[in-house]
């Protein structure tokens, strides 16, 4: 199986560390909220915070995703991995980082993806839709933070 495509995105918040935390961390379930390719969300199974937490989410374009915590580092970083989608894929994980800096906060997130067989050889061709699917999410979680209003209402 081939190496995993990687992708990085970064976005700086007009908005303190806490704030970003709660949204994307401890709302983790909430994703709907602010990303505009994400139509429905909701946590599942009894762990509300930390690793072991689990959402389902329903892309816009239909299917399902479904991923969970594995690593979290309180108001630093958390990374999730894909237990299960509708989609061709056979593995994502990513990973966000937060750094505060007076009341800005820089937002990274690294995604690594592989698609399943025989559909590998597409995985090269997706980065470009990955990446602006990744830069969406970020753009709409600082427009939902700054704004108190998802993304879609304003379409």
């Amino acid at each position: 199986m081939g190496k995993p495509i990687y992708i990085m995105v970064e976005k700086e918040i007009n908005a303190p560390l806490h704030s970003v935390w709660e949204q994307v961390a401890v709302g983790f379930g909430n994703v709907c909220q602010y990303h505009p390719e994400i139509e429905q969300s909701k946590f599942e199974g009894e762990i509300k915070q930390g690793i072991g937490m689990v959402r389902h989410c329903q892309p816009a374009g239909g299917g399902f995703l479904k991923e969970e915590i594995i690593e979290w580092n309180e108001t630093e970083s958390f990374k999730l991995k894909m237990i299960d989608t509708s989609f061709p894929m056979v593995m994502i994980e990513s990973k966000f980082s937060f750094h505060g800096r007076a009341n800005r906060t820089i937002v990274t997130q690294e995604f690594w993806y592989r698609m399943k067989s025989p559909m590998g050889w597409l995985s090269g061709l997706m980065k470009g839709k990955m990446r602006k699917t990744l830069e969406n999410g970020l753009n709409g979680l600082e427009y939902y933070i700054t704004t108190h209003k998802k993304i879609y209402n304003d379409k």
